[in-house]
């Protein structure tokens, strides 16, 4: 378990661990990958640098990270952007097209209920998803909120992340949910954790986090 009151503290943190301790396998795509299983990165502080990884990946100008603006939209916005065969928030605001899971169910809920345990929203949807030969699928898969002395804490569970050029995109992306929904309710913002089964990162990327262990 990694806990840190920023982004960037726990991400340096984390690929240094797996850097480190990592056991090296070649994926499906025949890419060589070192991976810890089920990793837990607990930000105590999530608002303080929330942004920061995301510009440390644009400093090395080697490809084209999606913007903070497109990376919101992918959470928040019901409708699928055609660019994109699946997105997050056509799961959450509007899955299978039948429920809003953050506004009608999880909002109600804690409002009604604050100390409610049932506050979960799940983003694996089996008919669509669970295809032995389809290759493009979530990886963030659940997401749980507990609302506990007027703070929203969440929790993410993630099956296959890139710690080192997707986590920084799913922090903010969950960052921006959990602001969301506790603007909704009226609370604070809480700590914000990831679960991450695989966590691993990828043996061609190690020239670049080996420059981000050397950051301050």
């Amino acid at each position: 378990m990694i806990v840190k009151e920023t982004s960037f503290e726990a991400w340096r943190e984390v690929l240094s661990m797996i850097r480190k301790d990592g056991v090296d396998f070649t994926d499906e795509n025949n890419r060589t990958c070192r991976e810890i299983f089920n990793v837990l990165i607990r930000l105590r502080d999530p608002a303080k640098d929330i942004k920061k990884p995301i510009s440390i990946l644009n400093e090395f100008k080697s490809w084209k990270y999606p913007s903070n603006e497109e990376i919101t939209e992918v959470m928040l916005s019901r409708k699928l952007a055609p660019e994109y065969s699946y997105s997050y928030g056509p799961r959450m605001f509007n899955f299978q097209g039948k429920i809003d899971q953050i506004n009608d169910f999880v909002i109600p809920l804690l409002k009604e209920s604050p100390s409610s345990r049932r506050a979960t929203v799940v983003l694996w949807d089996p008919p669509n998803d669970s295809n032995m030969f389809k290759r493009d699928t979530p990886s963030l898969i659940m997401i749980d909120f507990k609302l506990r002395k007027n703070r929203l804490n969440m929790t993410a569970v993630i099956r296959s992340n890139d710690l080192f050029f997707g986590w920084p995109a799913n922090i903010y992306q969950l960052f921006v949910l959990q602001e969301f929904v506790a603007k909704k309710i009226g609370c604070e913002i809480g700590i914000l954790d990831t679960f991450s089964i695989s966590a691993h990162i990828f043996m061609d990327q190690f020239e670049y986090i080996d420059m981000i262990l050397k950051k301050k």
